[in-house]
């Protein structure tokens, strides 16, 4: 009878026991972000060797499992997520490092177990952190000059290499350049960037600003997990050109059109260009100096440089109608070069009676058509009546004598 007893005791209980979860943890959690966040899970004597999990999502039944231990495995880590199963103080910690805003929301400690696991569900909040590294919130340069970026770091951060980016999500932006813990200077295309590291500063510099050089930048300093980084502005104004020029121009066909151009002071060993086309980016270079060569002929079109009185003069010789167009003075430079627009107009020559017979005579088939035609209409109006005279003036001296003998005859 009393084995009976225990055993319905034990049926009556069952439901209860089953209900209780063997795992428990903190209902919430709270760590700022750029920093660390542990949480500690408890768990009842015989779960021991059972798999622990760290799962996210407010409905555990489908929340993704972010870390797992296994019998084998009592401690393990993916990505920023660790997992260690102390398992003679029946506890496993979730470590996460490199805490991101976004990691706030509804996590579960988890046990495995055939059927259905045990979890207890975690609520994380992530405060905003403070960052080791500053810089100007925003910076404003000029087209073709240079911009300095000076970004400050706090102590415990000289070693570390420091980078300049360029995107709006600095996680996904181009890295332009960088420093290592040997290169403490590193220079890329136009930018460069120096890590001062005794008073804990690194300033980028961008030389030959472009417009489009605006934009959302990134200071940043790179270290293991995730970097810190703080946004900087970027605006660009437009600049002033060391070179100008006539804004239009005027030729006559067949003639010969000087323009001259003009440059600041020390500009003179440059080189200097005349471009077609509308974008002077992918514009046709037809003549060009060098250092070497102040004076350069291409075909047509001649430049001098007047490195004197700072005006180089591009001559076009026998201007066609089609030499109209977009043109552009051009001074060469590394990096971008600078130009000024001209517009070029070319008018027809004027036309004359004295061109039109030579036209007639020596510009294609044409005119030589026209020119027999006037001949022929001289031939029919002038020459064939003249001709027709003369005929008859020498028929009627050579007319037949027989024919005055028989009027004689007649009249006597």
């Amino acid at each position: 009878m009393r084995g009976r007893a225990e055993w319905l005791l034990w049926a009556l209980l069952l439901p209860f026991l089953e209900g209780s979860s063997p795992v428990t943890g903190p209902k919430a959690v709270r760590g700022q972000e750029r920093g660390s966040l542990a949480v500690q899970c408890r768990y009842t004597p015989g779960w021991e060797s059972h798999g622990k999990w760290w799962c996210r999502g407010a409905d555990w039944g489908n929340c993704k499992i972010l870390v797992q231990t296994t019998a084998s495995e009592p401690e393990v880590k993916r990505d920023r997520v660790s997992i260690r199963d102390d398992r003679e103080n029946r506890t496993f910690t979730v470590t996460t490092e490199e805490l991101r805003l976004d990691d706030a929301g509804i996590y579960w400690c988890g046990i495995a177990r055939v059927g259905t696991d045990h979890a207890e569900q975690v609520s994380v909040t992530v405060d905003p952190g403070s960052s080791p590294v500053t810089g100007p919130k925003a910076v404003r340069g000029q087209e073709r000059g240079s911009l300095a970026v000076q970004c400050r770091y706090t102590p415990g951060w000289e070693s570390h290499g420091k980078w300049w980016c360029r995107g709006a999500d600095w996680g996904n932006c181009k890295i332009l350049v960088q420093t290592t813990a040997s290169e403490p200077e590193v220079k890329r295309d136009r930018v460069s960037i120096r890590d001062d590291r005794e008073n804990r500063t690194f300033t980028v510099t961008t030389e030959e600003l472009r417009l489009d050089d605006a934009g959302i930048y990134w200071c940043g300093i790179a270290r293991v997990g995730t970097d810190h980084a703080e946004q900087v502005s970027v605006t660009v104004d437009p600049g002033s050109s060391p070179v100008t020029g006539p804004k239009a121009v005027r030729g006559q066909e067949r003639g010969s059109l000087a323009v001259q151009c003009r440059y600041t002071p020390g500009w003179e060993s440059h080189g200097k260009w005349w471009c077609r086309g509308a974008d002077w980016g992918n514009c046709k270079i037809l003549v060009q100096t060098t250092a070497s060569e102040p004076e350069v002929k291409r075909d047509r079109v001649s430049i001098r440089d007047d490195r004197e009185n700072r005006t180089f003069t591009v001559t076009t010789e026998e201007l066609r109608l089609d030499d109209a167009g977009i043109y552009w003075c051009g001074i060469a430079r590394v990096g971008t070069d600078h130009a000024e627009q001209v517009s070029v107009t070319v008018d027809p020559a004027p036309v004359t009676s004295g061109d039109d017979s030579l036209n007639m005579t020596s510009h294609g088939p044409n005119g030589r058509s026209l020119l027999r035609s006037i001949h022929f209409l001289l031939l029919v109006f002038l020459k064939m009546p003249l001709f027709l005279g003369m005929l008859s003036a020498v028929l009627w001296v050579h007319r037949p004598q027989g024919s005055s003998r028989w009027e004689t005859k007649s009249a006597l």
